[in-house]
């Protein structure tokens, strides 16, 4: 309760010193996830005041600029700093793709589905509780303290994959992102949780898990409001598939029903709203062994998103710009372009893998990299191009 009231008082703060402009004022003093939170909480507010007033190209310069002065400030003797300016970089770099598409659109409207469709936040009058909206559906934010946890880059396949499993929860339902390895499915799910201050507890399913161990797992995330999110789900056998639905029918019904308490293996417990059960699942296949085809009536309690191909171009640039590299752009489409060919031309071994998992490595080592040449750099904090595509090599 004490970090909750501690992080809901904070982060109210912040909003009210509106000092996003001039960031150096606020960073050393707020944490990443409230310095997030309050940007969020900014950019709703004025971007509706710029539809409303129809300066929406004089806003998006505005955050292009802010965006220019967060990745020159050079912080490379202050390590703390630079993840919550990274932090701060990625979210920047979302909101003003947003800004631009609200302008290419031509929309004039908060009630518009370009804005509409947009994960939105809003610190509420009276209460000063936070509150998150997308679409129709509206979600407290829940103040769990998150740390400086790594931020996931939003490219379209992460804003359908929002708006699918946000409609879910709004309708009752759980999420169920299904797809092959590493489109970023388990990230997808930890991330929208994260954006809403929720806990999310990842367990990978192997044939350990039974009834009795998966009814534990479902009254703890009942009892405190924490997401589960359910990895390789298809990997327990059938019979568990469905006495475990029955299980998760139940909570369903709950949390739609906005009930109190919950009967869960032959106990009544005490029910947080706030709580979800999610799943991924690969697809039974010749890649993977071992899974099995979910039954009906388990499939009815998820709302399914397929996720084939994360957007690998629009995610290595947001890396690498928020790792502190000028040339982002150009390097960035060369680096998708060598995996690409090495997966297409290269024979096909088991150890092989040239996927995002390898890519992301890559790209958060040449950060490192970078920012011990700029402290090397002969106290100019500058590196040029040429030597930003040496160490990117």
């Amino acid at each position: 309760k004490e970090m909750k009231s501690t992080l809901k008082s904070v982060l109210v703060d912040c909003v009210r010193q509106n000092a996003l402009d001039d960031i150096m004022t606020i960073l050393p003093s707020y944490p990443a996830q409230v310095l997030c939170a309050a940007a969020q909480v900014d950019f709703s507010g004025e971007c509706e005041k710029a539809l409303r007033g129809g300066t929406l190209p004089a806003f998006q310069r505005r955050l292009s600029d802010r965006l220019a002065k967060y990745t020159s400030l050079d912080l490379s003797t202050e390590p703390l700093l630079q993840l919550k300016i990274k932090s701060m970089i990625l979210e920047l770099i979302h909101m003003n793709d947003v800004a631009k598409l609200l302008t290419d659109q031509g929309t004039v409207k908060t009630s518009e589905w370009m804005w509409q469709k947009q994960l939105r936040y809003y610190v509420d009058g009276g209460s000063s509780a936070c509150l998150v909206r997308m679409v129709n559906a509206e979600f407290s934010y829940t103040y769990e303290y998150q740390g400086n946890r790594g931020l996931l880059v939003h490219t379209p396949l992460t804003d359908k994959c929002y708006l699918t499993l946000t409609q879910g929860m709004h309708m009752g339902f759980g999420g169920m992102p299904y797809g092959p390895a590493g489109t970023g499915k388990t990230e997808s799910v930890k991330a929208l949780g994260g954006c809403l201050g929720r806990q999310v507890l990842v367990f990978n399913c192997d044939e350990a898990f039974d009834l009795k161990s998966m009814g534990r797992i479902f009254t703890g995330l009942v009892k405190c409001g924490a997401w589960g999110c359910f990895d390789e789900f298809n990997r327990l056998k059938e019979d568990q598939l469905s006495a475990v639905s029955q299980q998760i029918q139940v909570i369903q019904a709950a949390i739609k029903a906005k009930a109190s308490t919950v009967v869960l293996l032959g106990r009544t417990i005490d029910i947080d709203l706030n709580g979800g059960i999610f799943v991924t699942m690969n697809p039974a296949g010749k890649h993977y062994g071992g899974r099995s085809k979910l039954p009906e009536n388990l499939k009815n309690l998820f709302r399914p998103v397929a996720m084939s191909r994360p957007d690998n171009d629009i995610i290595a640039e947001a890396i690498l710009y928020s790792e502190g590299f000028r040339g982002a752009q150009s390097l960035a489409h060369k680096l998708c372009e060598l995996y690409r060919l090495s997966k297409n031309l290269l024979s096909d071994q088991q150890h092989y893998d040239f996927g995002l998992r390898a890519m992301k490595a890559v790209l958060n080592t040449g950060g490192k990299l970078v920012q011990q040449a700029k402290l090397t750099a002969h106290g100019t904090g500058e590196i040029g191009l040429q030597a930003e595509t040496e160490i990117l090599i």
